[in-house]
């Protein structure tokens, strides 16, 4: 007998998470471009970002065609580095208003490298970075050092920064609900 799956959030249906789900526009354009084998990864959570902000567009693949540019100020790309601009400092908050569309790196830091390497076009762009988000609450996969923010948690934290209004809370308790669902099958022993 096969799994039945909910048709909104493709979960399977004891693990549906559409009542959690509160959808709002995203404040700018967002393109994340994930790696093939994160997509399949079952902890991602690009598909809550997609769930919650239907208007984002994700890209699964390793190459992308450079973006068309914006009517509005330029591409900028979510990745860290030493020309990032630090959106938590003084001079990050100052500069955030030429940052048209964001474009987020799905994928380990390993996976991620490789996607910048595979489209050139990318470390173009100008970068953007934080320094100063909440601790993370995606506890149930880590990063190196043991602790690094989901991409879920990352995009809400930029996404509040260059638009204050911007409500994260929905996100927040989306992920709380899929954390919650991981912790409840490893309690259960189904892994």
């Amino acid at each position: 007998m096969s799994r039945a799956y909910c048709s909104h959030c493709h979960l399977p249906q004891s693990a549906c998470l559409c009542a959690h789900v509160v959808t709002q526009p995203c404040p700018l354009p967002l393109v994340i471009l994930q790696h093939p084998l994160e997509a399949r990864h079952a902890k991602s959570t690009v598909p809550l970002l997609r769930l919650a902000l239907p208007d984002i567009r994700v890209e699964i693949t390793e190459q992308l065609a450079p973006l068309p540019p914006l009517s509005r100020g330029d591409w900028w790309l979510l990745y860290p580095g030493p020309q990032a601009l630090d959106l938590d400092s003084e001079e990050g908050g100052q500069a955030s208003s030429g940052i048209g569309g964001l474009v987020v790196l799905d994928g380990t830091w390993r996976k991620t490298r490789r996607l910048l390497h595979m489209n050139p076009w990318l470390r173009q762009l100008p970068c953007l970075s934080f320094s100063q988000a909440p601790e993370g609450a995606y506890h149930i996969r880590k990063g190196p050092g043991g602790q690094a923010l989901s991409t879920l948690e990352s995009v809400s934290h930029v996404l509040h920064r260059l638009q204050p209004d911007f409500v994260t809370a929905h996100l927040h308790t989306l992920l709380a609900a899929r954390v919650r669902q991981f912790e409840a099958r490893t309690t259960a022993g189904d892994t």
